[in-house]
C-alpha cells in the first residue's frame, strides 16, 4: 500500500499543539508502516532531517500549499490512502482519506480569528466532512461538535485521544537560570498556551490579583486580546513569551498549581503535561476537560472570578488535597499515550 502523509506541520521550531501532534503521530505512523511493508511518502515544505530524503516529497509553494500543491502531487503520485494531521483536505486525493480535526473553535469563538481565516476553516471543515473517508477527533466532545454543527455522520467519526510526551530533564543550574530569567522569586501559579481571550486569562488575572501572595506566570506567545490581558495585570503577573520545552518543563514542575480556566478546548494537552509534571491542576469545569481530566483536577466555574480565586487559594494552601490531586493526575495518564494514538491512527489508515 502507498501511504501519503501531509507532513507540512512537522518539526516547527516554535511548535504549537498541532505541530506537536504532527511530530508525535508521524514518527509512529512511519515506523508502523515500514514494519508492515507499506510504502510511505511524506509531503513537506522543506526536507526534514529526521527521515530519509527518498521518503520525502518537497512542495515549494508559499500559498495554497494544500489546495493546489498537495492536490497536484496526489493526482501525479496516486497513493492508496492519504493522512492529514490537521483540518484541510486537498482538492485531489485518494478515495481513502483520513484527517484529524482538532476542534472547531473558529465557530465557537469567531472573534479570535480573522474573517478570511474563519471562512477558510469553515469551508475546509465542511469539505472534510463531505469528502474524508474517516475523520479523527481528539475527544468525544469534538466529535459531538462536528456531528451537531456540521452534521458529520457518526460512522465517519473516530475518537483518538492524544498522548503526552516525556518531559525533558534539567539540572539545578538550568532551573535556577530559568527562574531568574523570568523574575520568579517565590510560589507561583502557572499557565501555558497562547495568550488570548478564549483562554479566559482576563478572569484568571483578576482572580489572581485578589490573592495576597505569589506570582502568576503566563507562558506563551501573545494572541487575540492580549492587550486586554496585559491591562488587567499588575506587577505580580509575569509574561514569558514563547517557552522552549525545557523552560516549560521547569516552570511546570516548580509551580504551586497549574491553572487552565479555558472557555473552549478541543482536547486539553496542557492538563496532561501538568499531570506528568506532578503538580495539582485547577481547570474550567467544561465537558472536554472533564473528559480528559476525570476527577483529577479542581473544577471551577470559568465565568466566575470569585470561584477561580477561591479555588486557587484552596489548592495552594491544602497540602493533603494537593497530594491527592497529584496522585490522581498521574493515575489519569494511563488513559493517554502516543503509542495508543499511533496504533489507532494506523488502523484507521490501513
Amino acid at each position: 500500500m502507498k501511504i501519503a502523509i501531509d507532513a507540512s506541520r512537522y518539526g516547527h521550531s516554535q511548535a504549537t499543539g498541532v505541530e506537536k501532534y504532527s511530530y508525535e503521530i508521524i514518527n509512529r505512523l512511519t515506523k508502523y508502516a515500514e514494519n508492515s511493508g507499506h510504502e510511505v511518502k511524506l509531503y513537506v515544505r522543506e526536507l526534514l532531517p529526521n527521515f530519509p530524503k527518498e521518503m520525502q516529497v518537497v512542495i515549494e509553494r508559499k500559498r495554497f500549499w494544500t489546495l493546489l500543491g498537495l492536490s497536484k502531487k496526489m493526482r501525479q503520485d496516486k497513493p492508496d490512502v492519504l493522512f492529514v494531521p490537521s483540518h484541510v483536505l486537498p482538492l485531489k486525493r485518494p478515495k481513502k482519506s483520513v484527517i484529524m480535526i482538532h476542534d472547531i473553535a473558529f465557530d465557537r469563538h469567531p472573534k479570535v480569528y480573522g474573517l478570511r481565516q474563519r471562512l477558510y476553516l469553515k469551508w475546509s471543515t465542511k469539505y472534510a466532512v463531505k469528502h474524508a473517508s474517516t475523520i479523527l477527533v481528539p475527544s468525544e466532545f469534538t466529535g459531538r461538535e462536528l456531528h451537531e454543527i456540521y452534521k458529520c455522520p457518526a460512522k465517519k467519526i473516530q475518537v483518538v485521544h492524544h498522548g503526552v510526551s516525556e518531559l525533558p530533564d534539567f539540572t539545578d543550574s538550568e532551573k535556577a537560570a530559568c527562574l531568574e530569567k523570568f523574575g520568579i522569586t517565590g510560589p507561583y501559579v502557572f499557565f501555558v498556551g497562547r495568550l488570548e481571550l478564549k483562554k479566559n486569562l482576563v478572569r484568571l488575572v483578576r482572580a489572581f490579583t485578589g490573592l495576597q501572595k505569589g506570582q502568576l506566570v503566563l507562558g506563551g506567545k501573545p494572541g487575540y486580546g492580549f492587550e486586554k490581558i496585559k491591562k488587567a495585570s499588575d506587577d505580580r503577573v509575569i509574561f514569558t513569551d514563547y517557552l522552549t520545552e525545557k523552560e516549560k518543563t521547569i516552570l511546570l514542575k516548580n509551580a504551586s498549581v497549574f491553572a487552565f480556566p479555558s472557555l473552549y478546548e478541543g482536547f486539553g494537552l496542557p492538563m496532561l503535561e501538568a499531570f506528568k509534571a506532578g503538580i495539582p491542576v485547577l481547570a474550567a469545569d467544561i465537558p472536554v476537560l472533564r473528559e480528559v481530566g476525570g476527577k483529577a483536577f479542581y473544577p471551577v466555574d470559568p465565568l466566575s472570578e470569585k470561584d477561580i480565586r477561591q479555588g486557587l487559594d484552596q489548592v495552594m494552601r491544602d497540602e493533603e488535597m494537593r497530594a491527592r490531586m497529584v496522585k490522581m493526575g498521574r493515575e489519569r495518564l494511563s488513559e493517554f499515550s502516543w503509542q495508543t494514538a499511533g496504533e489507532k491512527t494506523f488502523s484507521s489508515i490501513c
